[in-house]
């Protein structure tokens, strides 16, 4: 069985063909893709048509990232974001192998990949177009299909499995993000920052909105709350074993960095007298700042029952 298709596109993929491109319909393989990640984007909804992303290209720096209209013609001819992970032939010195490779679903496209459709081979990200009728999904490793008796060298092997494993791994985390982010108080998270002269910040998740699914993250640099997207920005989880922990059930959130805010609440309570603060319950600071009663906090349920 393939590994479960996520809708939101921060993260993934994308395969591009430039829309003032000429296109012979019979050689794909000369259509001039470019290739490169999704970093942010417009919309949840992946159909409006006013949908943009933000995009770093392979090979170029990340500043000169940019925002592309997906669904404009003039921009592209083809945009394919990744779907999933497959085993897909592929020739070595000896012998034909098989090599864990991404396959790509049209997100905009005015011409139609009919036979060949291209896969990304990992670790040297080469593009093969093959039938994606005969390709198998992706479930564990296995050297031998990926060449260890057909000349493949055991780093590349290695490589291979790791990349293939991290994979999986970046999938369950950004399906936490996004479906049960309850259970992420107090956790670490790397964000990526749409603006700003750093690619990325690290932060302490400290809240959740469970209406829209946005987190309140405190900027580990400057101690300032930010409120971020986890379905419209890129975002991960940090820590050895968190993702797998909280696939099992596990309570991993440890207690977040205070912010300014949660510092200053704390000492106003402490400053007040008996008589303005006698016989009112107990109370504690939530991560995200609220006062609330100091009640025991109720342990999450296994994570990977929810996330079946």
């Amino acid at each position: 069985m393939a590994f479960r298709y996520r809708e939101d596109l921060v993260g993934k993929r994308f395969l591009s063909v430039s829309g003032v491109s000429k296109i012979n319909v019979n050689k794909v393989s000369e259509w001039g893709w470019k290739a490169g990640v999704i970093r942010a984007a417009s919309h949840k909804d992946n159909k409006n048509k006013e949908l943009q992303v933000l995009v770093e290209y392979d090979g170029v720096d990340w500043q000169r990232r940019e925002w592309v209209a997906v669904y404009s013609r003039r921009t592209f001819r083809v945009f394919l974001v990744e779907r999933t992970l497959v085993w897909a032939h592929r020739k070595s010195e000896k012998d034909e192998v098989k090599w864990p490779a991404l396959t790509f679903s049209p997100l905009s496209s005015d011409v139609t990949l009919e036979d060949l459709q291209p896969v990304e081979f990992l670790h040297d990200r080469q593009l093969g177009f093959l039938d994606y009728n005969n390709l198998k999904p992706y479930q564990e490793w296995d050297a031998v299909l990926a060449g260890s008796e057909s000349g493949v060298d055991s780093s590349t092997l290695s490589s291979l499995a790791s990349e293939a494993a991290e994979w999986r791994t970046v999938q369950d985390g950004q399906r936490i993000l996004t479906t049960t982010p309850s259970v992420l108080g107090g956790c670490r998270a790397q964000v990526y920052r749409v603006a700003g002269a750093t690619q990325w910040y690290t932060a302490v998740i400290v809240g959740v909105n469970e209406h829209t699914g946005e987190l309140t993250v405190t900027d580990d640099t400057v101690l300032e709350e930010h409120s971020e997207d986890p379905s419209l920005v890129q975002m991960r989880l940090l820590g050895d074993g968190v993702i797998e922990s909280i696939m099992r059930g596990e309570v991993v959130g440890v207690m977040p960095r205070r912010s300014r805010s949660n510092l200053q609440r704390v000492d106003r309570e402490a400053t007040k007298s008996p008589a303005t603060t006698g016989g009112r319950k107990k109370t504690s600071v939530r991560s995200n700042g609220q006062l609330t009663s100091a009640e025991p906090t109720p342990q999450p349920t296994g994570m990977y029952e929810q996330l079946k």
